[in-house]
């Protein structure tokens, strides 16, 4: 017989992280231990066999207050594409993990359940995932105002509609702009950095479609600050105490991100050693599912516009990419870069700095990814980005290589600003600038409304539709990968 044991549904989450065909990452978020009840806070979870009420395995995972009560807990053993339901609590205690209960004969009392299903196989013939980016915000709940709904949680409510009514979604990939830390408030110590990702992921739609479906995540500059380089912490033209705030801006602002939006991805590697369960080496990744591989590029904390030439991502970084690229030759690739790869904005003069924010200001980085993708006849490629609060797609070829090709697909935003780019502010046809070897040969999909993308990939096949908040589908295009 089970021990009942009452435990606190989770203040933030549950969120169904890095999943593989065999493997699940969930996270949550607890709270700070009261005075009475006791000095730890730990998690604790279980996974149900589909259909089952006997928990299959579970197990305890600590919420430190440095990680402002978050934390993850793998299961293995899985069977691919196969749904699981799960429970989450967290409770408060004085005893020390190795000496309670074991979790697998717990009945949680107040836990949150929730379903999530395993990655396909990896020989499987098709995926498919949902993606976006710049999640603005916009006046309601999230300031106090109960009268006023949250326009910017109604697009995932819309996902999950398209979930539960049985299309399938094998991941959610938030592209960046997850928050806006600068955005009606400066935020700049870890806290306000902690809030706001608590505003952000507690809103209702957003919390539930990340409770089902695998979620990753990739930053972009407002998770920092508005249009986020390096240079800020060295740059001679700002006073040594400018550069000190800058530094701890920056440290609250990527210890936040680690908490709600890294240890969830697979950059976190789970180490056997006590200590050092949380390694972090880095913010880019790479995970597989189904089909479908996948990089997702650091372009914020790598990046340096003063270097000569700029730099958007580490020496290291590029040589990732390069090797995985190699790695998965022709197989389908997705390279998730928060600002676009392509096309360039027609941008000069005083709005030089809009134009350099993106791969344009760094040419030389984006000449050598080409060059060794054309070189080296890597197929099946596509990059993934946001940032520009429009949506479009846009076809890559090259003047010496005819059977060279590769594929951009922007999609912003989850929830639109006021103003939006108008199409023709985008060189989406022509030579691409300072690549005289590359021509973007066609495009389509440009919606400047409040939007996220559906790829589903069966060989050679990608789709690509864009449906606004509501649900409409704005657009259809289906993209021959192999030519």
């Amino acid at each position: 017989m089970a021990v009942v044991f009452p435990v606190k549904p989770v203040t933030v989450g549950p969120l169904v992280g890095h999943t593989t065909d065999t493997t699940v990452r969930l996270w949550g978020r607890g709270e700070r231990p009261t005075a009475s009840g006791g000095q730890f806070c730990y998690g604790v979870a279980q996974v149900l066999e589909s259909g089952s009420t006997t928990p299959a395995q579970a197990a305890y995972f600590k919420l430190r207050p440095e990680d402002d009560f978050t934390g993850t807990v793998d299961f293995q053993g899985l069977r691919p594409g196969k749904p699981y339901a799960y429970r989450m609590g967290y409770f408060f205690s004085d005893v020390e993990q190795h000496l309670m209960l074991p979790a697998l004969g717990l009945q949680l009392e107040g836990a949150i359940s929730g379903v999530f299903r395993t990655a396909r196989a990896p020989g499987s013939p098709e995926f498919s995932l949902v993606f976006g980016s710049c999640r603005h915000p916009t006046p309601g709940v999230e300031d106090g105002l109960p009268g006023v709904p949250e326009r910017g949680d109604r697009i995932f409510g819309t996902i999950l509609e398209q979930v539960e009514g049985g299309t399938p979604t094998d991941a959610l990939l938030m592209v960046g702009d997850q928050i806006y830390a600068d955005v009606r408030a400066d935020d700049r110590t870890f806290a306000q950095y902690c809030a706001r990702h608590r505003q952000a992921f507690i809103q209702p739609n957003l919390r539930r479609l990340m409770a089902r479906v695998p979620t990753y995540m990739a930053m972009d500059d407002h998770e920092i600050a508005d249009n986020w380089s390096m240079d800020r912490l060295n740059d001679p033209k700002l006073s040594e105490a400018e550069r000190a705030a800058n530094k701890g801006r920056f440290l609250s602002a990527i210890e936040a991100y680690r908490c709600y939006q890294v240890v969830h991805s697979p950059a976190l590697k789970r180490v056997n050693e006590q200590g050092a369960t949380n390694a972090i080496t880095e913010l880019w990744y790479t995970f597989q599912s189904g089909p479908a591989h996948f990089f997702v590029m650091d372009v914020r904390t790598e990046r340096f516009n003063r270097a000569q030439p700029p730099q958007l991502i580490s020496a290291r970084q590029m040589q990732a990419v390069r090797a995985w690229m190699a790695a998965h030759k022709g197989e389908l690739k997705f390279v998730v870069t928060a600002v676009p790869f392509y096309p360039d904005v027609k941008l000069g003069g005083l709005a030089m700095w809009e134009r350099n924010d993106k791969w344009a200001g760094f040419m030389h980085q984006r000449q050598q990814l080409l060059d060794f993708m054309r070189d080296e006849g890597v197929r099946r490629t596509v990059f993934l980005s946001g940032d520009v609060h429009v949506s479009l797609w846009a076809e890559l070829t090259s003047t010496s290589r005819p059977d060279f090709r590769a594929y951009s697909i922007i999609s912003s935003a989850f929830n639109a600003p006021a103003f939006t780019p108008p199409e023709f502010i985008f060189e989406h046809t022509g030579i691409l600038d300072g690549q005289a070897d590359y021509v973007v040969s066609r495009h389509g999909g440009y919606t400047s409304a409040s939007n996220f993308t559906r790829l589903t990939w069966k060989a050679p096949t990608l789709r690509v539709e864009v449906f606004e908040r509501k649900g409409k589908r704005l657009h259809v295009s289906e993209l021959n990968l192999d030519g």
